[in-house]
């Protein structure tokens, strides 16, 4: 039996070793932009199913079965190396169920810690692994090195049958947007690892709930797989894509650039308190802006299916909200969005 006990007061801090927590370390989105441009790859990729710009790669293997592939790591968005491998798993996963991709999955593990830290891989490993056997998974290997900043992953593989397949391309106007998790990780857990001195006094006052609920909300929802989202909404919806580190705004914008269409988001679920919390860092939640990690999925429906899709999510207990809709124009606007803060 493995030890994953982290809280041994000889025990380093993982975000300690990290200036970047969680998806707020990736690259930012019009500089990948720019990158991918600069080497060509901003292009459709005729030989693929799904290519650069989506959530994940699809090949089509024969008439019926698609391999999907994909990578995704990152550093610690909290200490606890378990807990930190359970919402490492969860997130490169759900690269793969944004495309519908749910079954055969497997990973590859991508771990790198400094030398300090080194004796926290097995809890994170240990977490990686459960998160995969919960998503009826496997671990097939990886590859571990040694970091200045910690980060845990992996490349994950999928199938599904090609007329299973959603991707960012295929939202039309009228159609309406659904999230499948509440926004706020971002300030919850920022404000998790701010726990000593005049500042941590100032979180704890910022807000009424106890910053070790919120985040504890923050980790429930980080640590729900999108695999159950994925399989009710695959044959409902007509895109996807799953809520990372661009934040609700930014992954909202993939989609309408890549369907050609506007986007109003008029409703924003916040884990309760975090809107305060996003206030006092300045991470922008209630715009939309905020980094999210092992977010939600992003679905787009048309008018005549959402019946179909809340009555599979909710027989599923799967969360979601109607957050707005497909339209007619070019970009993305929040309309006056209403704010409806989410417990459980």
């Amino acid at each position: 039996m493995i030890d994953t006990d982290s809280n041994r007061d000889d025990s380093p801090a993982l975000t300690e070793f990290a200036e970047l927590h969680g998806c707020s370390c990736k690259v930012g989105q019009n500089d990948l932009e720019s990158l991918l441009a600069e080497v060509g790859l901003d292009e459709r990729q005729d030989d693929l199913l799904l290519g650069v710009g989506e959530d994940a790669a699809a090949q089509r293997l024969h008439d019926n079965f698609a391999l999907v592939s994909t990578v995704d790591f990152f550093t610690p968005i909290i200490d606890d190396p378990y807990d930190f491998g359970r919402v490492a798993a969860c997130n490169a996963a759900s690269d793969a169920f944004a495309t519908g991709a749910i079954d055969n999955l497997s990973c590859l593990v991508v771990l790198g810690l400094p030398r300090e830290v080194t004796g926290h891989a097995p809890a994170v490993l240990a977490g990686i692994l459960d998160a995969f056997e919960e998503m009826d998974g496997i671990v097939a290997g990886g590859h571990t090195i040694l970091n200045p900043w910690p980060f845990a992953g992996g490349a994950v593989t999928a199938t599904a049958k090609p007329s299973d397949l959603l991707s960012t391309r295929n939202a039309t106007p009228g159609e309406q947007l659904y999230l499948t998790k509440p926004l706020g990780t971002q300030p919850a857990m920022g404000a998790l690892r701010v726990k000593d001195g005049e500042f941590g006094a100032t979180v704890r006052d910022t807000v009424e709930r106890s910053i070790d609920e919120i985040g504890g909300e923050a980790l429930s929802w980080m640590t729900t797989p999108n695999r159950e989202a994925a399989a009710a909404a695959r044959e409902l919806a007509t895109a996807a894509t799953d809520v990372t580190g661009f934040g609700l705004l930014g992954q909202a914008r993939v989609l309408a650039k890549n369907a050609d269409v506007g986007v109003e988001i008029t409703s924003l679920p916040i884990i309760e308190g975090t809107i305060e919390l996003s206030q006092l860092f300045g991470y922008g939640l209630e715009d939309g802006e905020s980094a999210e990690t092992s977010g939600g999925l992003l679905l787009s429906v048309p008018s005549n299916r959402t019946t179909e899709l809340e009555t599979a999510l909710s027989d599923i207990g799967v969360f979601y909200r109607q957050i707005g809709h497909v339209t007619n124009t070019i970009g993305v606007q929040l309309v006056e969005p209403t704010i409806e803060e989410i417990s459980r």
